[in-house]
């Protein structure tokens, strides 16, 4: 369906095994918006995203939210309730037209007892927590611009790669979520972005229509928010 490139579960089974998983379980296709995984729910199945890009949001007893990751073609969500059996911590929605492979929690944990996948799968989860170290200590250093650059350069590639739209789907307070900033502080950054020729903003929509300067926006930080690339350390 496309090129998973050196990021997700993929980058770390062999081929075999990720073939495995691709022909486990059932495809399932998702709208812009819908939820895949509802916080607290007591199911066990698994998504492994094949194209498409999806949030996930915890909600706390206070009311407040909080945008943790994105995840995309390659990556895992659901797993953690299919290992511990707990209620799910937090809420999966689709981003973009999302199509994945859904497992049962049975189907999963019989992945887990083959050496090959278990060892892929340990890696994959050390390499998620090493990048949410990552993403929270960005959260907290680094400009709105450049977190706000990031999160639009990877919201357009998961975009495109899923169903060749090249419009960001996502209201100014769904953008401030994710990048960890205030409304008015986003606004300000996509009137800038606008003004320069960077982007084209409409109702819950942006387009980028110069990359490479948006890129430069970005300049000597990792492109991707949530997502660590396969390397060394």
């Amino acid at each position: 369906m496309r090129d998973y490139g050196d990021s997700g579960l993929v980058a770390y089974l062999p081929q075999d095994e990720w073939h495995r998983v691709q022909n486990t379980g059932i495809p399932v296709r998702f709208e812009s918006r819908a939820v895949l995984l509802r916080q607290g729910d007591t199911t066990q199945h698994v998504h492994v995203v094949l194209a498409g890009c999806v949030k996930i949001v915890r909600s706390e007893g206070d009311g407040s939210r909080s945008m943790l990751t994105l995840r995309a073609a390659g990556d895992v969500v659901g797993d953690l309730a299919a290992v511990d059996l707990q209620p799910r911590s937090a809420t999966v929605t689709a981003l973009t037209t999302t199509v994945t492979r859904l497992l049962t929690g049975p189907q999963f944990r019989r992945l887990l007892t083959r050496p090959a996948f278990a060892a892929g799968f340990t890696t994959y989860t050390v390499s998620r927590l090493r990048s949410s170290d990552a993403q929270r200590s960005a959260l907290a250093v680094l400009p709105v611009r450049e977190r706000l650059a990031r999160a639009l350069l990877q919201l357009n590639r998961e975009s495109r790669s899923a169903d060749g739209q090249p419009a960001i789907r996502l209201s100014q307070a769904e953008l401030a979520e994710l990048v960890g900033a205030s409304r008015n502080a986003v606004v300000a950054e996509l009137t800038a972005l606008r003004e320069a020729g960077i982007v084209v903003t409409g109702r819950r929509e942006v387009i980028i229509v110069e990359p490479a300067a948006l890129s430069g926006r970005s300049h000597g930080f990792r492109p991707e928010l949530g997502r660590e690339q396969r390397g060394p350390g």
